[in-house]
C-alpha cells in the first residue's frame, strides 16, 4: 500500500529541486526521476521482493546491501519487513546524488546510504544478502561478478523485466526461468514474475 507520508515527501522534494534550479542547480530531470521512483509499479515490485525474500532469508539479523538502490525505495520496503535494529540495511548507487535525495525521503527509517559502483570491485564480505532491482540497466557481466565476488552463503535477490522498449533497458529477459539460468547460481530458492500491466517484473532468489 502506498504510504502518503513518503508520497508527500517526494512531492516536496520535487518542489525543492525546482526551487534550486532557479539558483543555478540545473538538475530538473530529477523531478521526473523522484516522482517515478515512488510510483505504483516501483512500489509494488519492491514490496513484492521484500515480502517474498523474507520467506527464504528467515532470519531477523543480518546486513543487507541494495545495489542500484536509486532513491531508497527498495531499502524502505526491506525496513518495513525488518523494523528491528539488528538488521542493517544499506542502499547504494553509483550516482552520488542518490544519497542526498534518498536521505530526504527516508531519513527516519534507519537506513544507511552509500555511493557504490559495482565496477570498482567493492567488498561484499560483510553482507548476508545483496539485493538488486536494477538488473535491466546493468551488463550481464556485472551481475555475474557480484555473484562471483560475494561470500558463498550470501543471499542474492535480483530483479529484471521484459520491457525492451527503453534504450536504458539493456538486460531484459522474457521470463524468470531464463533469467535465473543466466545467473548460474549454485542454489535457486525462488523464481517468479509479477504482472505490472505493460510489463512483467522477474525475480530470482538464491545463493
Amino acid at each position: 500500500m502506498l504510504d502518503s507520508t513518503i508520497l508527500n515527501r517526494a512531492l516536496k522534494l520535487a518542489e525543492k529541486v525546482y526551487d534550486e534550479s532557479m539558483y543555478g542547480v540545473d538538475d530538473l530531470y530529477r523531478i521526473k526521476d523522484i516522482v517515478h521512483s515512488v510510483d505504483k509499479n516501483h512500489w509494488e515490485g519492491k514490496e513484492w521482493l521484500a515480502k517474498e525474500f523474507a520467506k527464504y532469508y528467515n532470519n531477523s539479523d543480518g546486513n543487507i546491501l541494495v545495489v542500484g538502490g536509486w532513491y531508497g525505495m527498495m531499502a524502505y520496503q526491506l525496513r518495513k519487513v525488518w523494523p528491528n535494529a539488528s538488521m542493517n540495511i544499506t542502499s547504494s548507487d553509483m550516482d552520488p546524488m542518490c544519497d542526498y535525495y534518498a536521505w530526504e525521503l527516508f531519513h527516519d527509517q534507519d537506513i544507511a546510504f552509500d555511493t557504490l559502483d559495482v565496477n570498482e570491485d567493492p567488498d561484499y564480505s560483510k553482507y548476508t544478502a545483496i539485493i538488486n532491482t536494477s538488473c535491466e540497466h546493468m551488463e550481464q557481466e556485472d551481475l555475474l561478478n557480484i555473484i562471483k565476488d560475494k561470500p558463498k552463503d550470501t543471499w542474492i535477490c535480483f530483479q529484471t523485466n521484459d520491457y525492451t522498449a527503453l534504450d536504458a533497458h539493456i538486460n531484459c529477459w522474457p521470463d524468470a526461468e531464463m533469467f535465473a539460468a543466466s545467473l548460474g547460481l549454485e542454489y535457486v530458492a525462488y523464481t517468479g514474475s509479477l504482472n505490472l500491466g505493460d510489463f512483467n517484473r522477474h525475480m530470482v532468489i538464491g545463493k
